[in-house]
């Protein structure tokens, strides 16, 4: 029985990353896909807009997935966290022509951090050992998940920003595994100073592309169909490349 629980643990882990290849939305948290032949890409921003460089020790990126069924208490839930998150934020005096790029490396990708299950909660109490920890990390890197070494980043691209500036809906192009999908995620932007602080939360479903939540002993014991994702991403504004360099 122990095994069999270790095993699913593993593929929780690396069903919810392969789900980011194809990314769609459920009902509990909305988040709109969006058709690539309609949305508009921003990615030529204006070469004028104020860039801010994201700045990975301060942003948080982490992705949530639950144990389901009768025998829900064999498994654990698990917590990712992408480090050292790379990218800009261009911010246009038009806030709907701004543009964000981000890539998440594969291969940092860090499994249930003691810090992280605590910020989330009684859900996340029940601890993995360090074995099932380092066994779901190399079953999520390796060739039959996330392949690490042949596609070794998370590409993150806006194509579309709607609404107000402190709740835009962001179109957004995500590629994962050689794979490109649309979604709208609905986000805050906070902005003090020369600092943005973006913040998102949304869940994707396995079944909306096809995939089967992973089972054992009849479906007593499995991988809940939706997946969380919550997104804090924190950019500091860069120097003017026209700015004289300090003399110390």
């Amino acid at each position: 029985m122990q095994n069999n629980s270790t095993f699913l643990k593993s593929i929780a882990i690396g069903l919810m990353l392969s789900l980011l290849a194809a990314c769609q939305t459920v009902t509990d948290y909305p988040a709109t896909t969006a058709a690539t032949r309609e949305t508009k890409t921003v990615e030529t921003a204006a070469d004028w807009a104020t860039r801010y460089e994201i700045r990975s020790e301060l942003s948080d990126v982490r992705f949530l997935v639950f144990r389901a069924g009768a025998l829900a208490r064999l498994g654990h839930n698990h917590v990712v966290q992408a480090k050292n998150i790379r990218g800009e934020i261009r911010q246009s005096p038009d806030i709907h022509q701004s543009y964000f790029s981000i890539e998440i490396p594969v291969a940092d990708l860090q499994v249930d951090s003691d810090s992280a299950r605590q910020d989330e909660g009684e859900a996340f109490s029940s601890r993995p050992d360090a074995a099932s920890i380092a066994g779901t990390a190399r079953n999520m890197l390796g060739e039959s998940v996330l392949d690490a070494p042949r596609y070794p980043t998370i590409e993150i691209h806006s194509t579309k920003l709607t609404g107000p500036a402190w709740g835009l809906d962001v179109g957004t192009r995500i590629k994962l595994h050689g794979v490109e999908r649309e979604l709208v995620v609905p986000t805050a932007v906070e902005q003090t100073g020369d600092t943005l602080v973006v913040t998102a939360f949304f869940s994707i479903a396995q079944t909306d592309f096809g995939i089967t939540p992973m089972s054992l002993f009849g479906g007593a014991l499995q991988v809940d169909n939706v997946i969380k994702v919550r997104m804090r991403i924190v950019a500091i504004k860069a120097p003017s490349p026209d700015a004289e360099p300090r003399r110390d």
